[in-house]
């Protein structure tokens, strides 16, 4: 088993890095690669009109595909995508389950800005109880004890895809608590709800089609510059909700299993 450790001073490189750009044709990949460093205080919202680049991005950063060049490098625990389930087998109990990625996260856990009590607490106030077992939980059950999950650790870097359940009035007090975990960590997110975006990013990367760099800055700049000269970049917040890794998002020809978050 492979246990992770938190990191002082973290940091991530992307070095020489490149992904897949276009779903239909594995060839088309960044125009440029990328070669830039996020310190530990930004919170970045990626802003493009390409949702599958968008999907790339977040799936390179989780370890679920390899990049197409380069790498990312740093001293940073990267968290898996917020509200997702960590991979677990979803025939575990409850309780079963948060002991697993306890033992796997133990460092992260131990440095979280939340108590284990307000996680089982929260968690009993929706009816979620550690005997339970995760498949014959209900839809917005699942969704509430994936985002728990998300928000019980404190990684350096926290990933979010999607935002619909977490913007959602039943979810506040985990957003609230998201809020609180986050703080002078380093965040990336591909949702389009700019609520979310305003609340929780600090810095804005704009991006063209095939992954340039258009503009990286502060958020309400960053906005304005994509409101004002990309093309199509009010992408459909309902689109976060079809960010499930059933697409093929590898980047070669072969058709992997599907997987989702």
């Amino acid at each position: 088993m492979v246990v992770v450790t938190a990191s002082i001073n973290p940091v991530l490189r992307f070095q020489d890095f490149s992904l897949r750009c276009d779903k239909s044709n594995p060839e088309i990949s960044f125009e440029t690669p990328w070669n830039w460093d996020c310190d530990s205080r930004k919170r970045i919202a990626i802003i493009t009109n390409n949702s599958f680049l968008r999907y790339q991005l977040i799936a390179s950063m989780s370890g679920l595909v390899s990049p197409v060049t380069g790498q990312i490098v740093g001293n940073s625990v990267i968290g898996w995508p917020v509200g997702g389930d960590g991979g677990l087998d979803r025939k575990l109990r409850v309780s079963h389950a948060f002991s697993f990625l306890s033992t796997v996260y133990n460092d992260c856990l131990d440095q979280s800005l939340v108590s284990i009590d307000e996680f089982w607490n929260i968690l009993s106030d929706t009816g979620i109880e550690p005997g339970l077992v995760i498949k014959e939980l209900s839809r917005d059950q699942k969704d509430f004890f994936g985002l728990a999950l998300s928000v019980i650790f404190s990684f350096d870097c926290y990933l979010i895809p999607k935002t619909r359940f977490l913007m959602s009035k039943p979810a506040k007090p985990l957003k609230d608590l998201l809020l609180r975990q986050i703080e002078g960590k380093m965040l990336f997110s591909t949702s389009a709800n700019v609520q979310f975006q305003r609340e929780f990013c600090t810095d804005g990367l704009v991006l063209g089609p095939l992954g340039q760099i258009l503009f990286l800055g502060p958020l309400a700049d960053a906005i304005q510059w994509a409101d004002q000269n990309l093309e199509g970049s009010n992408v459909l917040e309902s689109e976060d909700d079809s960010f499930e890794f059933d697409l093929n998002l590898s980047n070669s020809d072969s058709t992997d299993d599907g997987m989702d978050f």
